[in-house]
């Protein structure tokens, strides 16, 4: 085979070979820090009660063979996007259980929080 040929050849055999997968989807109001990225993150279900208020759900799965301690700091957004002060917005320390899937669950403190912000970080 000439050189030719053969540059041709494997310019076609890269062609033909599977694009990597996409990332999995994201959602730019949860911030994952790296000492958090092991986990595994469904995208928040967000919903409003009977009271007006907002109700945020994230299942995190921890594919460890141990269990993960995780710090969640949920931060509350008015409709201009800026931070609606309440001590709702301190960390909240879990430990999530090896292998499993957990619900982390925030409510807003006022009916006039229209966004949030999570943070997922270590205790550490």
């Amino acid at each position: 085979m000439t050189r030719p040929a053969l540059l041709a050849a494997l310019l076609l055999m890269g062609a033909c070979a599977a694009p990597p997968p996409p990332p999995p989807p994201g959602d730019p109001r949860l911030i994952i820090t790296p000492a958090a990225s092991s986990l595994r993150y469904g995208l928040p279900v967000v919903a409003r009660g009977a009271d007006g208020r907002l109700r945020v759900n994230v299942d995190v799965v921890n594919p460890h063979e141990a269990d993960f301690p995780l710090r969640v700091q949920t931060d509350w957004l008015d409709g201009t996007g800026r931070p609606i002060p309440t001590l709702l917005s301190r960390p909240a320390f879990r430990s999530l259980a090896r292998g499993t899937v957990t619900t982390i669950d925030a409510d807003a403190p006022h009916p006039r929080a229209e966004d949030f912000r999570m943070t997922f970080d270590t205790e550490n």
